[in-house]
Formats: structure tokens, sequence, C-alpha cells
């Protein structure tokens, strides 16, 4: 059974596209930071996950709500973890659940923060007729025929295999579609040891969605960091264990990336595990900044031939 989502107290929608940033109350002072900036444009800006919160009035001022759903009938079949709770799923939730309110979502997850660029715009793109469009996971990037090992496990070919931190739903196509069926039935047959969300979504379309440009989910790494300043992304996922609010990000990701939480999270979320110096610059070790230097020189022209696929960043392509 499919519940009708719920929207926080005073907060109604106003346009027919949403920008969702999922988390559950544990994650809720990091989505925090990127529902903040993009709030403003002619898109609504909520924060979602599988149960109702109260906003603080940093939030709503803004003019961001929540909205709550769960689709009660698949989710016995949806594995989680100590890393990755019920609220990994949401895009598939609000694919279904958001149908007649939005007619577009563009659901990320709560490790990313905006840069520049207009959301808006790229939700009323050309999705080609596709139901769902995405990112390349990063393991694509270099090597686009790359067999990833969740195709391997379920006995596929190679074939395109997109990031699951930014995913952008066209909600009357995806019905249209019967993609929530479709979604429990692999659910249930394939899930189990194969992955999460990622490996679900990627599963149940298999090569069958619209190719964002990089730009919108740019995958921070040891191979993407430095050219990250030439690229000039929208949207930057900090992907692995090392997130912008921890110490460990420390040597690793910069200054101007973490400001929004040496800002908001001691005075808004003082009680939010956070870094000690997250207003502070640290130098990489040698060894380190060498590595990710020559990860990059290695990857230089597949990444550019990768860049260069797309026109500009409200394009998509068929992946």
């Amino acid at each position: 059974m499919t519940e009708q989502p719920q929207f926080s107290d005073g907060f109604t929608p106003r346009h027919d596209v949403a920008v969702i940033v999922a988390c559950d109350a544990n994650y809720l002072p990091y989505a925090a930071i990127p529902a903040l900036q993009l709030a403003g444009g002619d898109y609504d800006v909520l924060i979602g996950g599988p149960e109702p919160l109260v906003l603080p009035a940093l939030l709503t001022d803004a003019g961001i709500g929540h909205v709550a759903a769960v689709d009660r009938a698949i989710l016995d079949a949806l594995p989680t973890d100590a890393r990755r709770s019920i609220a990994t799923y949401m895009e598939l939730f609000f694919a279904r659940a958001l149908r007649g309110i939005y007619r577009r979502i563009l659901v990320l997850d709560s490790d990313v923060v905006f840069e520049r660029g207009d959301p808006g715009r790229l939700l009323r793109a050309d999705m080609l007729g596709r139901a769902v469009a995405a990112v390349r996971d990063n393991r694509q990037w270099r090597s686009p025929r790359k067999l990833v090992r969740e195709f391997r496990q379920l006995g596929r070919l190679a074939a395109p295999y997109f990031n699951a931190g930014v995913v952008m739903v066209d909600t009357e196509t995806w019905a249209d579609a019967g993609w929530s069926k479709k979604a429990e039935a692999f659910a249930r047959d394939h899930l189990a040891g194969l992955g999460r969300d990622q490996a679900l979504m990627n599963g149940l379309l298999y090569g069958d969605w619209a190719e964002i440009s990089p730009l919108w989910n740019w995958q921070f790494t040891w191979s993407s960091a430095h050219l990250m300043s030439m690229a000039d992304p929208c949207i930057i996922h900090f992907i692995g264990p090392h997130k912008p609010w921890l110490d460990s990000a420390d040597a690793r990701i910069p200054m101007r990336l973490r400001e929004g939480y040496a800002r908001i999270l001691p005075a808004h979320f003082p009680n939010a595990p956070r870094g000690g110096a997250l207003d502070r610059r640290h130098w990489p070790a040698r060894g380190d900044l060498r590595k990710s230097l020559a990860k990059q020189w290695l990857a230089a022209g597949p990444m550019l031939d990768y860049l260069a696929r797309f026109p500009d960043e409200y394009t998509l392509l068929t992946p």
C-alpha cells in the first residue's frame, strides 16, 4: 500500500516541479545545507524522508518544506545497513507518491552541495521520453563500457550505469510504464546481496534512462577533485566515507565547500556530529597529493572526452 505524501504544516506546493533533498532525521542537519543553497528558484525545495519531520525556522523561513512518503508494499524487500536507512530509497517512494502533485522531481542525496546552475531549467529539460534521468556513476566516467559488478552479478552485459545521488523523475512517465510494480518485483527477486537503491534502480531500468551532464552530480574522488575547478560543476556529491562535515575530510575537501557546514551546524544544529576545524585550511599529505595528480593525469583524455559529449549542462543524452 502506498501512503499519501504528508507535507509539513504550512507548506503548499507552488510549482509543478520540485527539488527534494532526501534524508532521515539523523541527516537533517547536513541536508539543510544544500536545501538552503537551492532555495529561491522557480521550483519547490523540500527535504524528504520516510517519516514526517518538523523543520527549524531556518528552513521554513526560506520557503523550504518537508514531505514524507513510503511504499509499504515494497518495504520488506528493501535491504538497509548501518550507513543507509530506508531513506536511501526516497527516489523510488517519491516517484510514485508525488504523481499528480509534481510533474518532475529532482531527488538529491544529503551529502551534496549546490554551487551554481538553474535546477528549474534542468527539471524542464527534454527527458527523451524516459521516466528517469541521471548521471553516470564515476566507475564509468573514464571507462564507459565498463561492466559494473551489479550487472555482472545479474548475468547481464555491460550497459550504462548511473549514480543514484542525483535522480530526476518524470512522475507521469514513471506511472505509465508501471515502474513501481516492476521495482517491487525486481527487489523481491534480485536485490538481496546485490546492493541498495542504486543497484535497484539500475537493475530495474538497465539502460532505459536519460543521461545528465556530470556537472549535476560531480562525484568527488581522487580522480576528479582538481579538474573540478575548471569544470565548475553545479552539484558536488561527496561519495564515500569522507563527508565534508567530518574531520576525515580535512585534507581532502576545499574550504569553500565546507563553509555552509562551518557556519550553519554550530549555530542551528549544535548537537549534530561534525569535525572540529571546518573553517580552517588543511594541506594534504605529499603522497596523497601526488596520488591524486597522477590519477588525474592518467584520466585527462577520457575525462575530457566524457565532458565534451554534452553541449551544455541542460541537454540530456541517450546513454
